[in-house]
């Protein structure tokens, strides 16, 4: 069986307006294959562009608590402040592979050009084939306001597992929805999808831009349906006022 390892970089910023910037930088390896990519995701109010590369990308830098991005093909660079502790976990293991998720900037000041905004880091590496992972339903998510943060990972299927953080601590949630989160300590987050960034099948989205890409990877992966948005969010918790801020959040499904 031909060995994968798929080393993914997720960067994004959104703006006080709202404006969002996605930059995902990948390399992986299956069997003999090699393919490096790079994409960026970007909104202009409600305007949203999408941009590929499968040339080798410049790879972020981490430098003590900043981390720096350049790429040129996209004229785009960034770069991140930490604003909050790593958080780490691995997702899933077993006998064909594991997903370990290292969380390096769940809040961070990030400056792009001209414009400055709240952001988010987060690196995946994946040694068992995304195809191959027992999963139904994927949730995920990051919430920054100028107080708080949360990051949420939720795997439903014949293999379940839910992750979340909130402000570095790891913490039970009574819910885990589209459009609301509910914690434990009466806490919720509310999110109003205002912004879809993403939607379709991943053979017709992300993966669209890899050549022969109906034939180089499995009809489960590329049927995978994908809705990412950007919406507005309010945290509220008990004895607290509102807190107002952005999350970037996605529903992921595989066929059955």
């Amino acid at each position: 069986m031909a060995a994968f390892h798929l080393s993914k970089w997720y960067l994004d910023c959104v703006t006080d307006s709202g404006d969002a910037s996605i930059a995902y930088v990948g390399d992986l390896v299956w069997g003999p294959a090699h393919l490096h990519y790079s994409s960026l995701l970007r909104s202009a109010g409600i305007n949203v562009t999408q941009h590929n590369s499968l040339r080798r990308p410049s790879m972020p830098v981490v430098d003590g608590s900043s981390i720096s991005w350049n790429s040129a093909p996209f004229h785009f660079a960034a770069e991140w402040q930490a604003d909050s502790i790593e958080v780490r976990e691995t997702v899933f293991k077993s006998d064909e592979g594991s997903v370990d998720w290292r969380c390096l900037m769940p809040h961070a000041h990030v400056r792009t050009g001209n414009d400055s905004g709240l952001g988010y880091v987060e690196h995946l590496s994946m040694t068992i084939a995304p195809w191959k992972i027992p999963i139904q339903h994927l949730r995920w998510g990051r919430f920054c306001s100028a107080s708080d943060w949360a990051v949420w990972i939720d795997w439903q299927g014949e293999f379940s597992k839910r992750i979340l953080y909130l402000n570095g601590k790891s913490v039970p949630g009574s819910t885990i929805e589209d459009q609301r989160i509910t914690f434990a300590d009466g806490s919720r987050l509310h999110m109003d999808r205002s912004l879809t960034l993403r939607k379709g099948p991943l053979g017709t989205t992300a993966l669209s831009s890899i050549p022969g890409v109906s034939k180089t990877f499995p009809a489960r992966l590329l049927q995978v349906d994908e809705c990412k948005w950007r919406s507005r969010a309010r945290f509220e918790s008990p004895g607290q006022s509102p807190v107002e801020g952005w999350a970037i959040h996605e529903i992921v499904s595989w066929p059955k």
